[in-house]
């Protein structure tokens, strides 16, 4: 199949650009939804091993090691063979990995299973960012915010599916049934992926440090991915403690700020293909830093609610368009970017909720959404100078 891909020409890759534009949603709904599921399988984990919450949170970490080490040296990896050929093989891993954690007979292969479960899914995540960055190229127009709208929707499916069918099936065969389904779906278009030496270079480098301007990119993703794992870990404790919502009301903060980032992801391209990249990146921090702002203003808890969704919804399209600007990069160097950028990104995730704990802990979580919120007005101020007019 390479040796039949090297003579394909510009055009041909424009042509087959909307075909590969489909496998590329698939691949980020499969994605989404494998994380869906997944999160569906913690309770089931921790009972069946019996784990304490700190020795589940030191085997979750496994999970974010293998995420981080394998995001490291995909950009290599995708110069040397493409970026399709690695969402197929790790499409595959990524769904056949999925049931075995809560088999493991114990925490050491629990965390051994969980540390490859998330070095293929790292993998992808790069893969088919960098394959979604190529395939815009190609088409001419933004997708980029579309794709991560499919990933967004993959991880409700799959959480809810996952959900109503834990209450019938086994958690192995639940996460099996479900494998199985998604990889129908994705084997059923991953044919439509654009050709390995679409983005193969002829002369594969090593591992390089990422220039400034990918760093510019990759600091801000850090700073979105960040906020947006604040809103995960915290929201619902600033509802219940600090507002003294309902506990019925305080799970409604990141569900209404997950609905409305997934609307904003959806409408993303347009506005980016109208008003451009740096614009709706501008624009979106300033809705986010307005947003949680609303939710600090001390309305009460309905009010905090909807400020969470006005933040979701400028936070949506921050990460794509930050992508979307690293695949842009020099042909062949378009997947080494992305890789850096979704390392810090992902390194975001990780930390910033833990950092903002101890601020909350020192003052209160109040004062933590305040400091994200100043966050996003240094992701408003730095947008212009980080993300290309093209984009």
């Amino acid at each position: 199949m390479q040796a039949a891909t090297r003579d394909f020409t510009i055009r041909e890759f424009a042509e087959r650009a909307p075909a590969a534009r489909l496998a590329s949603l698939a691949a980020f709904f499969l994605n989404g939804s494998v994380f869906g599921v997944w999160a569906t399988q913690i309770p089931a984990i921790k009972d069946h091993l019996d784990l304490s919450p700190g020795v589940l949170g030191v085997a979750l970490l496994c999970l974010a090691a293998g995420a981080l080490t394998a995001m490291v040296g995909t950009g290599p990896l995708l110069g040397r063979v493409g970026s399709a050929p690695v969402i197929r093989i790790t499409a595959l891993l990524f769904a056949l990995i999925l049931p075995l954690p809560v088999l493991m007979p114990d925490l050491l292969s629990l965390c051994v299973a969980l540390f490859l479960f998330g070095a293929a899914g790292g993998t992808m995540d790069v893969a088919m960012n960098a394959h979604g960055a190529l395939v815009e190229r190609h088409l001419g127009r933004p997708i980029m915010s579309s794709l991560h709208g499919m990933w967004s929707l993959g991880g409700l499916f799959g959480a809810g599916v996952g959900g109503l069918l834990l209450q019938v099936l086994p958690p192995p065969v639940q996460a099996s049934l479900l494998a199985a389904a998604l990889l129908l779906l994705f084997v059923a278009l991953h044919r439509r992926l654009l050709p390995g030496s679409a983005d193969r270079r002829a002369e594969p480098s090593g591992l390089a440090l990422p220039d400034r301007g990918t760093l510019l990119l990759g600091a801000l993703t850090f700073l979105a991915f960040m906020s947006e794992g604040a809103i995960l870990d915290w929201s619902a404790v600033y509802l219940r403690e600090d507002l003294g919502g309902a506990a019925s009301i305080a799970a409604l903060g990141f569900a209404v700020f997950s609905g409305a980032m997934a609307v904003g992801r959806f409408c993303g391209d347009r506005l980016r293909q109208r008003f451009g990249g740096p614009l709706l990146v501008r624009a979106g921090a300033v809705l986010a830093f307005a947003g949680l702002a609303v939710a600090l203003t001390g309305g009460g808890p309905v009010v905090a609610v909807a400020g969470f969704g006005l933040t979701g919804l400028g936070l949506s399209n921050v990460v794509p368009v930050l992508f979307s600007a690293a695949g842009a990069k020099a042909e062949g160097e378009a997947g080494q970017a992305i890789a850096a950028v979704a390392t810090l990104g992902y390194a975001g995730v990780l930390t910033g909720p833990a950092l903002l704990g101890f601020v909350a802990e020192a003052s209160t979580v109040g004062f933590s959404f305040a400091l994200v919120a100043a966050l996003a007005l240094v992701i408003a101020a730095a947008s212009s100078r980080a993300v290309a007019r093209q984009g």
